[in-house]
């Protein structure tokens, strides 16, 4: 796990008992100890951390047809989400993201942010790929993927942006965070 992961995980909470990506209460208690162990769910001030950082860099997500163009210079679609679970599996394992790197989630149904494992994302992603718009990213910034509520997809990469002042805010954000101790 990367400085700016480790930090975040100060801010994780027990699994909300409402419903979530990993679908009811019950259903979330039940999955396994090895996947508990990769889901953390941000507390209230880590999600408007987390959230609040997002805003700062240049990934507009805010364009749902043409999002994070100004932030990478190459875009791809899978073609519709929830076309075929297996396709969309198999294209973003294909991406190259390592199963064990950390990842931030911008919410799921529950409001909160998450930390979690690229291999839960691509696990659980009939819910995380369900009715809201969320953004995936880590902390390297060198990629991005948006999910759009309309079953829309895409995965951003090759950074068209300076990476030392984003790396700058990644610093304000660490500061900010050291001062909440």
């Amino acid at each position: 796990m990367r400085a700016f992961e480790a930090q975040m995980v100060r801010f994780r909470m027990d699994f909300p008992m409402m419903w979530t990506f990993l679908g009811s209460p019950e259903e979330a208690a039940n999955i396994p100890d090895s996947h508990k162990d990769q889901i953390h769910f941000l507390n209230d001030e880590g999600t408007r951390i987390l959230n609040s950082y997002l805003k700062s860099t240049a990934m507009d997500i805010h364009q749902p047809y043409s999002p994070l163009q100004d932030y990478f210079r190459s875009i791809e679609e899978p073609g519709p989400a929830r076309a075929s679970n297996q396709k969309l599996k198999k294209w973003l394992y294909q991406r190259g993201i390592p199963f064990s790197r950390y990842v931030f989630v911008s919410q799921d149904r529950s409001g909160h942010a998450l930390l979690l494992t690229w291999k839960m994302v691509i696990k659980y992603l009939e819910g995380l790929f369900f009715a809201e718009d969320i953004v995936i990213f880590d902390s390297t910034l060198e990629w991005g993927l948006f999910y759009y509520h309309d079953d829309r997809m895409y995965f951003g990469k090759e950074v068209c942006f300076d990476p030392k002042i984003e790396e700058e805010k990644w610093i304000e954000v660490n500061k900010l965070i050291s001062k909440l101790r």
